[in-house]
């Protein structure tokens, strides 16, 4: 009987050499480029920030319960979201189409207001969007879901307005 005592030879052709180089440059440059922006943009500056919360098709006098100085929170993580620095209630506006003309008009929701709520609070720029001082990132457009002392709400953030660095 014969020993079946072959030794293994690595054996790579042309083709197989490609595909390694290939693999090889490609995960070198995504560490390379995982460590190099991992770093730098972590230490920007806090600011302070106000921005503002629309809260839609509130029923009437409910804007009365939303006080300067009340804190918000994130009702999904409970992030803090900043403190209430002024509230603003305005009739509620919905679009409806006008059967004659088919086109959409605005139209007056009665018993109903949109609520402006200015909230305040410390932010760093992570380059795509604002991340607030309890970790929450926003953009304007974006849809928030806050509660404050006694009342819950969810709008759109309509504005941002940075305070120049002291």
């Amino acid at each position: 009987m014969e020993q079946n005592n072959h030794k293994f030879r690595l054996r790579l052709n042309l083709f197989d050499a490609i595909v390694l180089v290939v693999v090889l440059a490609a995960g070198a440059a995504v560490a390379w480029f995982g460590l190099r922006s991992g770093g730098g943009e972590t230490s920007s500056a806090s600011q302070t920030v106000q921005y503002t919360i629309m809260f839609q098709s509130m029923t009437e006098g409910s804007s009365e319960l939303i006080q300067p100085g009340d804190p918000l929170v994130d009702t999904v993580k409970n992030y803090r979201m900043g403190s209430v620095v002024s509230v603003r209630a305005e009739p509620a506006v919905v679009q409806v189409l006008n059967q004659e003309t088919q086109t959409y008009v605005d139209a007056v929701l009665e018993g109903f207001e949109d609520v402006y709520v200015t909230v305040e609070s410390t932010c760093t720029d992570s380059g795509e969007a604002l991340l607030l001082d309890g970790g929450y990132d926003f953009r304007v457009g974006q849809t928030t879901y806050v509660r404050g002392p006694g009342y819950m709400g969810s709008g759109p953030v309509t504005e941002i307005v940075r305070e120049a660095e002291g």
